[in-house]
């Protein structure tokens, strides 16, 4: 049997967004997998969502909720977005000149850290803001956020 092109291009968006084990079959492809993005977020979002849901069943406080669910998508990401965060302040910072080679140098410059830092603590902040809100915002911030690709 024949599979459609997309079920494989799923198992590529699985692949190349989530550093969880690779799908045994289909083999993965990968031309097109930014249409699934969104679903791959709503995915994370979700198990970020069961995450806080098991923390504040077990009578975590909110900021462990934040800190630990936060950290939970950087995982399972592989830090993807982050990398690619960093490395975009990092070019706009060396100016049109270096633009390209401050972005493919892998070592992290000073306006990257603040980035990096800047937008864990405005995650921090909005998640410890929304409180059990959380559990309905993961999922939708991770498809929308996914949206643009």
């Amino acid at each position: 049997m024949k599979l459609p092109i997309w079920v494989k291009e799923i198992a590529g968006a699985w692949t190349f967004y989530l550093v969880l084990p690779q799908w045994k079959w289909p083999t993965p492809s990968y031309k097109r997998i930014a249409r699934f993005a969104p679903l791959i977020g709503l995915f994370i979002g979700g198990i970020q969502a069961i995450l806080w849901c098991l923390l504040s069943y077990f009578d975590w406080p909110t900021s462990a909720n934040a800190l630990i669910t936060i950290t939970l998508g950087f995982w399972i990401t592989g830090g993807l977005h982050l990398d690619g965060l960093i490395d975009t302040f990092d070019g706009l910072a060396a100016g049109k000149e270096r633009c390209l080679d401050a972005m493919e140098d892998s070592r992290i410059g000073a306006s990257g850290v603040q980035s990096l830092i800047l937008i864990i603590l405005l995650q921090i902040a909005a998640l410890l803001k929304l409180g059990n809100l959380a559990l309905l915002a993961l999922p939708i911030a991770n498809f929308w956020g996914r949206c643009s690709s």
